[in-house]
């Protein structure tokens, strides 16, 4: 009887611990900035990753595998920020993303 109850106590605490991490995980919106890496010789890219959030719909950006920070290119990013800020009048300047040290 005392193993049933002790496993009962057990399974009850890892589900507890589970569901509270999976909340915490949930929660996680990613850095607040991030650093795309360009071409060598080429000014990286600075995203302001919880600006664009109280602004955009996560799926917004995220609903393609290419639009993680790690998977981001050239050519991906420019399609999918110059096109977001053209249909919102934002600036499409290079140092907009790209700011001189």
């Amino acid at each position: 009887m005392k193993k049933a109850i002790i496993y009962a106590v057990a399974v009850v605490f890892l589900s507890v611990a589970g569901f509270a991490g999976m909340g915490m995980a949930s929660d996680d919106k990613g850095a607040a900035e991030y650093t795309l890496a360009t071409e060598a010789g080429k000014k990286p890219a600075t995203f302001p990753h919880a600006a664009h959030q109280e602004r955009i719909e996560s799926d917004t950006c995220h609903k393609d595998a290419n639009y993680t920070p790690g998977a981001w290119t050239k050519d991906s990013g420019h399609a999918l920020c110059k096109d977001c800020h053209k249909a919102n009048k934002a600036s499409t300047k290079c140092g907009t993303c790209h700011p001189k040290k």
